[in-house]
């Protein structure tokens, strides 16, 4: 971005007060630093010049052009769940434009099955919107749905459902305001398919806003099955669970498949699903054909007991189908499946997951540790080769770990065509102000002493680190890019430079979201 006069940042923000409102523009410098922070610590940080929070997508152009006239760039933030670096300014010479109040559903169309709402609509308001249609959108949320925007989701990417994006309303760097998919069509434009020409809506998802900024989104409906079926396993070693993925992947009707490794499994009960496990229990117990061994942990969960003491990694999955006989033909496939490697045990974790819908708890450990992923995706068939090393990584620096008291977990997961890893780290240190806002009001009074842990903070920070470059070197891919993933390094110099020449064209002056993507940069 070029020099710009000292005075042209107070011009700026009576130009953006004009537009939104001067309740819409902040710069108290505490507010300005909340918005920045992400769930994790990051060194490279800069305080914006203001925060904007547009309530109409028509005052988006106006803040764009506005920017780009005091030449300033533009972060975007939505449920503020990120833990890559996804919108923390790189620059001071920003503002970050928070898409939170553009929260409406546009419509609802179940004979075309599409639904169009407003970027900043968080995955619980999709939800509500779509219950009196018995429909849902053919799409995976995440768990932090009742806080995560569908936008963020999506310029972050989310496995199993980008497939779903019918289209997108999108601003460019120069303020112009485009729709891609059939939503573009002069005559009545829905978004009710995603192909019309070229798949522009593909090139704006998971590009963290480098390319635009997403205003509005068309996403494909489907009705809700008749018929679940649940089923949890456990397994004694990761490399079995992995095995025991390879060969449920090529069976589609398998809608959540979840795996955990030994301290998530005995955690996961006890924070985010505990007030859900009961309920399921007691939905558990009126199965027909449980083994008087299955029975006794139903009523052991039922009774706030810990049913799954003894399990180590532990694998939880829905199927679904149009009957309930369709149902339980399907799992059990699974349980054929699954018994070669592990051993069955009451489905009361995707009972309560099912049943509590989202959960930010996660974010935290039980006792208010702090947390932070670090995911990987693959080829299915490298999922026990994986499974193997990220082991063998833990058990390199497992006295490290042991002295500084962090304690490494998994989540793991597979679709139609990948395998997910996602080692997590919990470690004691304070809390951010992030936490606090989005935490219960008791848990939030609860964790207000706990004390910062620089030392301990550093060297996750580094473990994290040196996990990244082993991902790296043996060839992943990841979801939610941000600042953190060396995405620039990692693709073919020809893509990478098909890159460059998009993000030039479309974001000449490197205004949206600089820094961010592995620091990708357009070529004029």
């Amino acid at each position: 971005m070029t020099e710009t006069a000292p005075h042209s940042a107070s011009a700026l923000i009576d130009e953006l007060r004009h537009i939104v409102g001067p309740e819409r523009v902040i710069t108290a410098q505490a507010e300005r630093d909340y918005y920045s922070h992400d769930l994790f610590f990051w060194d490279k940080h800069a305080d914006p010049l203001a925060v904007i929070k547009p309530d109409t997508r028509a005052q988006v152009p106006g803040i764009v052009t506005a920017a780009a006239r005091h030449d300033t760039a533009i972060y975007m933030r939505g449920g503020g769940m990120s833990y890559t670096n996804g919108y923390g300014p790189e620059t001071a010479r920003s503002i970050i434009l928070d898409l939170s109040g553009l929260n409406r559903i546009i419509e609802v169309d179940p004979i075309n099955r599409f639904i169009a709402l407003e970027a900043g609509c968080t995955w619980a308001q999709v939800v509500q919107a779509l219950s009196p249609h018995n429909m849902a959108v053919d799409f995976a949320p995440p768990l932090s749905g009742s806080h995560s925007t569908v936008g963020g989701a999506l310029a972050q990417n989310v496995p199993s459902g980008m497939q779903g994006v019918l289209g997108l309303e999108v601003v460019r760097a120069n303020g112009d305001v485009v729709r891609t998919g059939s939503w573009a069509s002069r005559n009545n434009g829905k978004p009710y398919s995603r192909i019309f020409g070229p798949d522009l809506t593909g090139l704006f998802l998971g590009d963290n806003g480098t390319f635009g900024i997403k205003l509005a989104v068309g996403l494909h409906l489907k009705h809700r099955a008749k018929a679940q079926a649940f089923a949890s396993f456990a397994f004694e070693t990761y490399e079995a669970m992995a095995t025991a993925m390879i060969e449920l992947s090529p069976y589609d009707f398998i809608t959540r498949r979840t795996g955990l490794d030994p301290y998530e499994s005995q955690s996961i009960a006890k924070v985010s699903l505990k007030d859900a496990i009961a309920a399921a229990a007691k939905i558990a117990g009126q199965e027909r054909g449980l083994t008087g061994g299955l029975k006794a942990m139903v009523e052991m969960a039922a009774g706030g007991l810990d049913f799954m003491a003894g399990v180590k990694w532990s694998m939880h999955l829905k199927v679904e189908s149009h009957s309930d006989r369709a149902a339980e033909d399907g799992m059990a496939i699974v349980k054929t499946i699954c018994a070669k490697h592990g051993r069955e045990f009451p489905a009361i974790l995707p009972r309560a997951r099912e049943a509590i819908g989202f959960s930010i708890r996660k974010f935290l450990g039980k006792d208010g540790e702090r947390w932070i992923a670090t995911s990987s995706m693959w080829p299915l068939g490298r999922a026990v080769e994986v499974a193997s090393a990220t082991e063998a990584f833990f058990k390199a620096h497992k006295a490290e770990m042991e002295r500084h008291g962090v304690i490494h977990s998994y989540v793991t997961n597979f679709g139609q065509h990948y395998f997910l890893s996602e080692p997590c780290f919990y470690w004691h240190d304070e809390l951010s102000e992030l936490h606090f806002r989005a935490l219960p009001t008791d848990e939030a009074k609860r964790f207000k002493a706990l004390s910062g842990k620089p030392d301990t903070r550093a060297f996750v920070r580094e473990l994290r680190e040196k996990l990244r470059q082993l991902f790296f070197d043996m060839g992943a891919i990841h979801v939610q890019i941000g600042g953190f993933y060396d995405f620039t390094k990692a693709i073919e110099p020809t893509t990478l430079s098909l890159l460059q020449d998009l993000k030039g064209m479309l974001d000449p002056e490197g205004r949206l979201s600089p820094g961010k993507m592995g620091g990708l940069r357009g070529r004029k």
